[in-house]
Parts: structure tokens; C-alpha cells; sequence
């Protein structure tokens, strides 16, 4: 599990900074749609530091609760991406499959981070 979910971090943070580099091309930092920029940079930039956090868990410089607290944010933020992707379609017409497949990469990181950081407990608890 650890193994998928470092590829998902991998590629969840690639896009995550791939989006950050759309918004930013596209519209910039205007004052009316100011709110709504600042939440998908900072929900981009969390993705982005949550990916960092698997590897440095992965490589045992960080302990379980940031890997914790990150895969259950990624499991959160993976329905709310789908949700917002399925609202866009239903309203302007505009399907973004893009974004609802990464909804689902999201919430896979996050299932395959918290299986495997219990798992990786479980285990330590056995051997003491």
C-alpha cells in the first residue's frame, strides 16, 4: 500500500502543480474571483505538501500522524473535487473528466496512505 501510495503523491503533486501553474496562466489574481483563487492554490499547495509528507514518512523522517492527518484530508478533498467537477458540467455543460479522475487519484492516495500507515503500525505493535 505504501508503495501506491507514494506513486499517487507523485502524481497527484505533479498535477497539483500543473494546476496551480493553469489558474495562475489563465486568469490571475483578480479582486473579484480573488476568494476562489486563493482556495484551489491553497488546496493545490496542501496536495502538494501532503505528497511531500508520504515521502518523507516513506523514508522515516516523519512520523505517522502528519501521513494520517493528510490521507484523511485527501479523502475529504477527493468527493469535494468530484462534486465540484460534476457541478461544473451540470451547469455550464463543461465536462472535466480530468478533474474527476483526479478526485479519484486523490482519494485513493488517501485510502492506500492511512491502509498503509495502519498496517505498518499493526505490524510494529505485534513485534513489541
Amino acid at each position: 500500500m505504501k508503495t501506491i501510495s507514494i506513486f499517487l503523491a507523485l502524481l497527484n503533486s505533479l498535477f497539483a502543480g500543473f494546476l496551480i501553474l493553469l489558474d495562475l496562466s489563465y486568469s490571475g489574481l483578480h479582486p473579484g474571483s480573488l476568494g476562489w483563487s486563493m482556495l484551489k492554490l491553497s488546496a493545490a499547495s496542501a496536495v502538494i505538501l501532503i505528497g511531500i509528507a508520504a515521502w518523507l514518512g516513506e523514508m522515516g523522517l516523519l512520523g505517522p500522524a502528519p501521513i494520517l492527518l493528510g490521507g484523511l484530508f485527501l479523502i475529504a478533498l477527493g468527493p469535494a473535487t468530484l462534486m465540484w467537477a460534476v457541478h461544473v458540467a451540470l451547469t455550464s455543460g463543461n465536462v472535466e473528466v480530468h478533474m474527476a479522475v483526479y478526485a479519484v487519484s486523490l482519494m485513493a492516495q488517501g485510502m492506500s496512505s492511512l491502509l498503509g500507515t495502519t498496517r505498518e503500525n499493526r505490524h510494529e505493535l505485534r513485534v513489541q
